[in-house]
């Protein structure tokens, strides 16, 4: 492959609105090997699947892309993750604001944050956005915010009613599911305007979250030194099998639950804790344990090695638009920082990896990108890898999973490069810490403890930016980004902010 080039007269504009910018920065060309080995694998992905790649449907009225004007709704539902449960217990709905513009409307599921509300407006000038919410009816708590949406029949008129008045609508869910589809199908069919839906179809949606699949594309493309240690595995017996062969190989072995996302469907053990166990009592504790956190007996499961050392877990944050509108855009190389066993995500960092791990980072990722691209995928994705090695010499890029959708540090990037008029020169410390267990507080108390740390759009060239109120609100934790333009400077607000929200 050719080394990173800047690619001139980018054209976006079909593709993204003013709230939702796309810092357009250098891009890797793939050389003709690579280029013949993706559309190689494109074909035989279509034929195996046809039917996962299309969206037809769901009527002609309905495609996959973004209005760059009228209003647009964006669906912060997590819920239809494996073992993440009903959106109520998601506290990061509010997020997806940072990406509305006047006009647009966030539907949420529990109630209204007014301070939150109004510090968006005097301190980030987000505004004149309508919140709707999307209580659960009765004895229906686990529906999903799309499906709420049209049995709440307010709500739902006032939707067409907003789509009608402009004659088109964006739908920005945080991952594209059938029930986003269904939605945008009803819609179109009550208000004959066109629905752009910036996500992929919802089968595609599905094959590009699950772990088992990516890995086999990532073993087509790279190469099978581009993995951990893996292997998928097709019922409990082989699942004890592997586990017991492992765990005399490893200290620490994962098993992955593989259309799960981040930590939640992870589970770490020990490898010495099997080595003297039978088969039938690591089915049986394995099996225990999985179903207490609520997997429903789905097999393929993934058995990896836990690999250490562990130099950083980077992650690439890319754009991907059409086709015709040019090739994937690979905004960032962020430094994910996890805690625990687990590697539960905490927040997040731009990349301070070596300039050629970050080049050979990012030629693979545009290399998957585009396979994405290719394929039929439009919109938001992150790929998620681990660097191992005792030193970045030496270091091994294994790739994880492939995360179709918004996230923890998408968001924040997205806002940064909003209320930034160079974000390249500036540092971003991203802070999510959701399980500290403090009393539940009213969010006005977290403005008033932060007051002379709160970064001003317009006015300020550093600050704490706070993304939502709701883990504040109910005890569970803080969520924000800190802005500076020295890495140092970034991570001291950080820290100052933290003692404050904690203490306050």
């Amino acid at each position: 492959m050719t080394g990173a080039t800047t690619h001139i007269g980018l054209d976006l504009s079909s593709s993204l609105r003013p709230s939702m910018p796309i810092e357009k920065q250098c891009i890797v060309e793939l050389d003709d090997d690579m280029s013949r080995c993706l559309f190689s694998l494109v074909e035989k992905n279509r034929a195996n699947e046809p039917a996962l790649f299309t969206n037809e449907h769901f009527g002609p009225r309905v495609h996959s892309g973004l209005h760059s004007n009228g209003p647009a709704l964006f669906l912060a539902d997590q819920s239809e993750i494996a073992l993440f449960g009903e959106p109520e217990k998601e506290l990061l709905e509010y997020r997806m604001i940072m990406l509305c513009d006047a006009g647009d409307m966030l539907v949420i599921s529990h109630d209204r944050s007014e301070d939150f509300e109004a510090y968006l407006g005097d301190y980030l000038d987000i505004r004149d956005f309508d919140i709707l919410i999307a209580a659960d009816p009765p004895a229906r708590a686990s529906w999903p915010l799309p499906k709420r949406c049209l049995r709440n029949d307010e709500l739902f008129q006032h939707i067409i009613q907003k789509t009608r008045n402009f004659g088109r609508l964006s739908i920005v869910p945080y991952m594209s599911t059938g029930h986003v589809w269904n939605l945008a199908r009803r819609l179109a069919e009550e208000t004959s305007a066109e629905i752009a839906l910036a996500g992929p179809p919802p089968g595609l949606s599905r094959l590009i979250n699950d772990k088992i699949w990516f890995s086999h594309q990532v073993k087509e493309l790279l190469g099978q030194t581009a993995l951990s240690p893996s292997f998928t595995v097709y019922g409990p017996a082989a699942l004890a099998g592997h586990v017991k062969r492992l765990a005399y190989k490893t200290e620490r072995l994962i098993i992955k639950i593989p259309n799960s996302a981040g930590s939640a469907g992870n589970l770490t053990f020990k490898a010495s804790v099997f080595r003297n166990l039978s088969l039938n009592v690591i089915k049986a504790h394995l099996l225990e344990i999985l179903t207490a956190l609520g997997w429903i007996n789905r097999f393929p499961l993934k058995v990896e090695i836990w690999e250490t050392p562990v130099l950083v877990s980077p992650s690439a944050q890319i754009w991907v638009p059409h086709a015709r509108d040019g090739p994937p855009v690979i905004e960032g190389l962020f430094e994910q920082v996890v805690e625990g066993v687990g590697g539960k995500f905490v927040g997040a960092i731009k990349s301070r990896m070596p300039a050629a791990l970050q080049q050979m980072m990012a030629e693979q990722a545009m290399a998957l990108a585009t396979f994405f691209q290719n394929l039929g995928y439009f919109g938001r994705c992150s790929l998620d890898a681990l660097v191992a090695g005792s030193d970045f010499d030496e270091a091994s890029l294994h790739w994880i999973e492939c995360n179709g959708r918004w996230g923890g540090v998408s968001v924040p990037m997205t806002l940064a490069n909003r209320l930034l008029p160079d974000p390249d020169e500036n540092h971003v410390v991203i802070v999510q810490k959701s399980e500290l267990n403090l009393p539940g507080r009213p969010f006005q108390g977290a403005v008033n403890s932060l007051r002379d740390l709160l970064f001003k759009r317009g006015t300020s060239r550093e600050g704490i930016v706070l993304l939502s109120p709701t883990t504040y609100e109910y005890g569970r934790g803080v969520h924000f980004m800190a802005i500076a333009q020295k890495l140092d400077r970034a991570r001291e607000l950080s820290r100052q902010a933290i003692a404050r929200l904690i203490d306050s």
